[in-house]
């Protein structure tokens, strides 16, 4: 395991991979970019792949010892040390369509498994979201916390329909009722380590999604934990990293939310 110091030098690098990262992808030329299917409402361009190489390359410069895990090269790379994982553009249809909701996500396991750092950044918006287990979360250097928010007609929910498993779409739609009746608003951003950070530093109180990867959703889980959240898999016999069914909240509204999902979608 490693100590506080040698976490918060991984997570300069990170930040400084996912600057880098962020410049590259902005100066892309729009016209040129090369867009491919992997699925079912599943997207990829070359600037994900290319995005990809250059925060690999950039971190195992740094760090030949480490694994690597990322959306489009899968796992590669030595893992006598921890592990980095990376979602290079997490909301690729909004960056191909220039809706500025899309991040490049970095997060870290130490040598035993554990989630010690988590890196997002929205190049468009220039937010660069960070946190380091046991040392807090921040935008852009400022801390943050979750809301307080602590009756359910309060909340603001992000809401993700299952577009990649059309076969649960009754079942959200009566989860998205429920909720929506009972809540003060709805949203979609579409990327989900935008959305976890989202709830990291107040702007949303919940947000649930189906089928996610590991990569998606690590980074914003680190930073919501060290913001004072919560997550979730949707059940007890899931696990997120193998199911990808994520319940995050501010903490305090985890349990009605959690309720919810049993009653809807645990049939």
């Amino acid at each position: 395991m490693l100590c506080k110091e040698d976490l918060l030098r991984r997570q300069d690098s990170a930040v400084s991979a996912a600057y880098g990262a962020g410049r590259f992808i902005s100066s892309r030329d729009f016209s040129k970019i090369q867009i491919s299917s992997k699925g079912l409402n599943d997207s990829v361009s070359d600037t994900d792949v290319a995005t990809e190489k250059f925060i690999s390359e950039y971190l195992r410069t740094r760090y030949p010892g480490d694994g690597f895990f990322g959306e489009e090269q899968g796992e590669t790379g030595k893992n006598s040390g921890g592990r980095w994982i990376v979602d290079p553009i997490d909301g690729t249809d909004n960056y191909i369509r220039r809706n500025p909701n899309y991040t490049v996500s970095i997060a870290y396991e130490d040598s035993t498994g554990r989630l010690s750092l988590g890196v997002v950044y929205n190049p468009s918006q220039n937010e660069m979201f960070t946190a380091v287990a046991g040392d807090g979360a921040y935008l852009n250097g400022v801390p943050i916390d979750v809301s307080d928010i602590k009756i359910p007609g309060d909340a603001i929910s992000v809401i993700a329909p299952p577009r990649k498993s059309y076969e649960r779409t009754s079942d959200y739609f009566r989860l998205m009722e429920d909720i929506f009746l009972k809540t003060r608003d709805v949203r979609r951003f579409g990327s989900a380590a935008q959305e976890l950070c989202y709830i990291a530093c107040g702007r949303v109180d919940a947000f649930y999604e189906m089928g996610l990867h590991y990569y998606d959703i690590a980074a914003g889980m680190m930073i919501l934990k060290e913001a004072g959240g919560m997550y979730s898999a949707f059940s007890d016999s899931e696990t997120l990293i193998e199911d990808g069914n994520i319940l995050a909240t501010n903490g305090i509204l985890h349990e009605w939310y959690a309720e919810k999902i049993h009653k809807n979608l645990e049939r």
